[in-house]
C-alpha cells in the first residue's frame, strides 16, 4: 500500500507478515504505572538511557522525557524517535501548544495536520531544525491523555529523511499507552464548519 502522505503516514508503514518477524514489540515501563506504553520497533533499533535531569514545568519547553529510541546504537547520524510528557496546559488546544512548542524551541513548522492513531486523536506536523549534525526533519506527533500532554518526535537528517519516513511512522503508528485515561482536551479551535480528521466536524 502507497503512503498516504510524504512526510505524515498513517497508511502503507505497516510491516507484511514476513517484515513482522523482524520487528519487535517493546513495553516501556516507568515508575509511574500511568506512563507506561508499548510500541513497535523495526528490528535493529536500540533503546537508550533517557537523561534523569531534574524538571522544570513552569519552563514551557519542559518535557520529561520518557524512552529515546534510536536506529544506530551511537545515535548518529541522529535518526530518533523519542516520547516526552509534560502537564497540560489549562488553555487552548494541542495544535496550538505543538506550534507554540515548535516557535519554543525554534523548529520551522512546515505544516500540521489532524490524525488518528490507536492512542487517539492528534496533532501532526512537519518541521525543520538546524542542528550541530547539519539540518533536520521532524515529525512531531502530540496529544493530550489525562490532562497530560504526550510528545512523539520522530527526526533525521533532511537529506536522508525519505528513507526513514516508514520507520519512524510504524513508531509513532504503534504507540499504544497501556493505561490511558481518556482525551479531554480541544484537538484545534473550534470552526463553523468540519475541517481536517479532528472533532467538531459537521458544525
Amino acid at each position: 500500500m502507497a503512503l498516504d502522505d510524504p512526510d505524515l503516514p498513517t497508511q502503507g508503514i505497516f510491516p507484511n507478515e514476513e517484515e513482522l518477524k523482524d520487528c519487535i514489540t517493546v513495553t516501556v515501563r516507568q515508575p509511574r504505572p500511568d506512563l507506561e506504553f508499548s510500541i513497535l520497533l523495526p528490528d535493529g533499533w536500540y533503546h537508550q538511557p533517557v537523561p534523569v535531569d531534574k524538571i522544570d514545568f513552569s519552563k514551557e519547553t519542559e518535557f520529561v522525557p520518557l524512552a529515546l529510541f534510536s536506529a544506530a546504537k551511537e545515535m548518529l547520524p541522529p535518526i530518533l524517535f523519542s516520547v516526552f510528557v509534560r502537564p497540560a496546559p489549562k488553555k487552548g488546544n494541542v495544535a496550538e501548544w505543538l506550534e507554540r512548542q515548535c516557535y519554543l524551541q525554534q523548529f520551522a513548522l512546515q505544516r500540521m495536520q489532524l490524525n488518528k492513531f490507536p492512542f487517539g486523536f492528534a496533532a501532526d506536523a512537519v518541521a525543520l531544525h538546524a542542528s550541530d549534525f547539519g539540518k533536520l526533519k521532524l515529525r512531531i506527533t502530540m496529544f493530550e491523555d489525562g490532562n497530560r500532554l504526550f510528545s512523539l518526535v520522530g527526526m533525521a537528517p533532511l537529506d536522508v529523511w525519505d528513507a526513514w519516513v516508514i520507520p519512524l511512522g510504524l513508531c509513532v503508528n504503534t504507540f499504544e499507552l497501556l493505561q490511558p485515561k481518556g482525551q479531554s482536551a480541544p484537538l484545534a479551535p473550534k470552526y463553523s464548519e468540519g475541517d481536517g480528521d479532528g472533532e467538531g466536524q459537521g458544525g
